[in-house]
């Protein structure tokens, strides 16, 4: 192993870990309480809101059937035809997780985004979401958000397919649903902050 390679890494490893830790701190020392999202959702959002939010028509979202009040189920239009040819489903709620995993997931995935500035592996992506304290991260190729936050047990996922499983979905329709998908959940951390 080179001398230059050793200390590129070496360098990569320091700046990552005090990014990762400045940001990772920024969530330990706030005062916001997401428990509303994380620990108690309940299905909250209308068709008018999710809509508004998916920049997309009223009409082109079913309500799905739902088996849990702590989940949202959707069917989506213009998305491809989805298992029963009813449209893409949309399906987000809490999910299990730890404190240490989902530490562990940012912390991992801001390093990856740092190391690999042209773009992550298989298309995933992390950020802070716009309110603060929670990440999102994007893993386009399992078609899903999850809603990170290293206070709490749980994790807040959306899932919108991925492009293989739903029928007729083109590449432009999933990249198109995946921003609109970083809008929800945006949304729903900025709600839930504080409630």
């Amino acid at each position: 192993m080179g001398c230059f390679k050793e200390e590129t890494n070496k360098d990569i490893s320091v700046i990552v870990e005090n990014e990762s830790n400045k940001e990772v701190t920024k969530q330990n020392n706030s005062s916001a309480n997401y428990s509303s999202l994380f620990d108690t959702y309940s299905c909250d959002i209308t068709i008018a809101e999710l809509a508004k939010v998916l920049q997309i028509p009223e009409s082109d979202i079913v309500l799905g059937e739902n088996q849990s009040a702590e989940h949202c189920v959707f069917k989506l239009k213009g998305f491809g035809k989805g298992y029963e040819n009813m449209g893409s489903q949309l399906r987000f709620g809490p999910s299990f997780s730890t404190k240490k995993q989902n530490k562990k997931v940012i912390t991992n995935h801001l390093k990856e985004k740092k190391e690999m500035p042209n773009g992550m592996i298989m298309g995933r992506d992390i950020l802070l979401a716009d309110a603060g304290d929670c990440y999102i991260t994007f893993q386009p190729l399992q078609g899903r958000v999850l809603i990170l936050n290293e206070n709490y047990e749980r994790l807040f996922m959306i899932s919108y397919g991925s492009k293989a499983s739903t029928q007729n979905r083109t590449k432009a329709q999933h990249d198109d649903l995946t921003q609109k998908i970083k809008n929800l959940a945006n949304l729903l951390v900025t709600k839930h902050k504080n409630q």
